[in-house]
C-alpha cells in the first residue's frame, strides 16, 4: 500500500513534466526526420535537373529532358560534367541545410526541456548570449568565409574543373571548392588557396561555353577581301573535321578588320567552343591559317618600320632610304658656301 502511494505521489509531482519532456523530444526527432527527408528530396530533384516545387510532374519530366539534351549539346562529354557539378552542388547544399536544421531543432528542444525541468532560462540565455557575441566577434572572418562559400556553391559561380580568374595573381583551374576556401592551380603549377570571403569578383572562362578569338595580322597591302575569304574557308574546313567538330558549337566566323595601321591590318576570327576547349581550338586554327597563308602567298607584316617588307609601297620605303643615305664627302675649304658675317669689301 505504501509503495502504491509513493508511486502515485511521484506521478503527481513529476509525471506531467516528464511526459511533456518526452513529447518535446519525440516531436523534435520527428520534425528533424521530416525536414531531412524534405531536404533530401529537394537536393535529389536539383541534382536531376528537375523544376521547382509547384510545377506539374509532366512539366518537370519534359523540362528535365530538355535540360539534359541542352547539356549534351554543349558539354564535351555528353553533359556528364554538368551533371556531376549539379550533383555536387545539390549534395553540398543539402548537407548544409540538414546540419542547420539539426542545430536549430536541437537548440529549441534543449531549451524546452530545460524549461520543463524548472531551471530558469534567463540567466542561462544571458550567459550564452555573451559567449556567442565574443565567439562571433572573434570568428567573424570565418563566418564570412562560410556564408560566401554557401552563395558560391548555390549560385554555381564556379566549380571543380573551371578555369577562373579570382584576382590579379589567383588564376587557374579550380581543384576543390569547400565552404571556407577554394583551391586553384595555376598554369605554372602554383597552388592558390583563396578564402571564399575574399572573392570579390569571379571571371569564369569555362561556364556553359567558351569562345576562341584570334587576331590575325596581315600586311597593309594585302587584299582584305581575299584574306577574309581564306579565313572563312579555313573555318569551314575545321568545322567539317570530325575530330574537331565535337569541340565546336558553331562554325568559325570572320568578324572583319579589327585594327588598322601603316604597317598591318588586323582581321579577327572567332568561334564558340565547348568549355575549356578554346585554347586547343585556337592553336589548331593558327596552324591551319599559317599553312594556308603560306600556300596563298600572304605574308606577315614587318613590325619594324625601318625595315619595310618587299611588297611595301615605295612611298613608305622612301623616307627610310633617305634617312639612311650617306651625307657625301665634305666640301673643300674654298667651297664652304657664302660667308655669314659682314662682307670685307666696303
Amino acid at each position: 500500500m505504501g509503495v502504491n502511494v509513493r508511486w502515485s505521489q511521484f506521478f503527481v509531482l513529476y509525471g506531467t513534466p516528464l511526459l511533456r519532456i518526452a513529447l518535446v523530444i519525440i516531436a523534435g526527432v520527428v520534425l528533424r526526420a521530416v525536414a531531412h527527408r524534405a531536404i533530401g528530396a529537394l537536393a535529389e530533384r536539383i541534382a536531376n535537373g528537375e523544376a521547382q516545387p509547384g510545377q506539374s510532374r509532366w512539366w518537370r519530366a519534359g523540362r528535365g529532358r530538355e535540360t539534359r539534351a541542352s547539356e549534351s549539346s554543349t558539354a564535351p562529354h555528353g553533359g556528364t560534367l554538368a551533371y556531376e557539378r549539379r550533383s555536387q552542388r545539390a549534395r553540398t547544399l543539402g548537407s548544409v541545410l540538414r546540419s542547420l536544421t539539426t542545430a536549430v531543432v536541437t537548440t529549441v528542444v534543449t531549451l524546452l526541456v530545460i524549461g520543463q525541468l524548472g531551471i530558469p532560462l534567463a540567466p542561462l540565455l544571458a550567459g550564452v548570449s555573451v559567449v556567442g557575441v565574443a565567439v562571433g566577434f572573434g570568428a567573424q572572418t570565418l563566418v564570412k568565409d562560410f556564408l560566401a562559400g554557401i552563395f558560391i556553391i548555390a549560385e554555381d559561380q564556379f566549380g571543380v574543373g573551371d578555369s577562373v580568374n579570382l584576382s590579379a595573381d589567383a588564376q587557374g583551374t579550380v581543384e576543390a571548392v569547400s565552404l571556407r576556401v577554394t583551391r586553384l592551380r595555376g598554369v605554372d603549377g602554383t597552388v592558390w588557396y583563396v578564402r571564399n570571403g575574399d572573392v570579390l569578383r569571379v571571371g569564369n572562362r569555362s561556364q556553359g561555353w567558351s569562345r576562341a578569338v584570334l587576331d590575325i595580322d596581315v600586311p597593309y597591302t594585302a587584299d582584305a577581301a581575299r584574306v577574309a575569304e581564306v579565313l572563312d574557308e579555313v573555318g569551314e574546313q575545321l568545322h567539317a573535321d570530325e575530330d574537331w567538330r565535337r569541340h565546336l558549337l558553331e562554325e568559325p566566323q570572320v568578324w572583319g578588320i579589327e585594327a588598322l595601321s601603316l604597317e598591318k591590318v588586323v582581321v579577327r576570327i572567332a568561334v564558340r567552343t565547348a568549355p575549356l576547349q578554346q585554347w586547343s581550338v585556337s592553336r589548331e586554327l593558327r596552324g591551319r591559317i599559317k599553312a594556308r597563308f603560306d600556300a596563298e602567298g600572304i605574308g606577315h607584316p614587318v613590325d619594324d618600320p625601318d625595315e619595310p617588307a618587299d611588297d611595301a609601297p615605295a612611298s613608305a620605303a622612301a623616307p627610310a632610304s633617305a634617312a639612311a643615305a650617306p651625307a657625301g664627302p665634305p666640301l673643300p675649304p674654298g667651297n664652304q658656301g657664302p660667308p655669314t658675317g659682314p662682307s670685307p669689301h666696303r
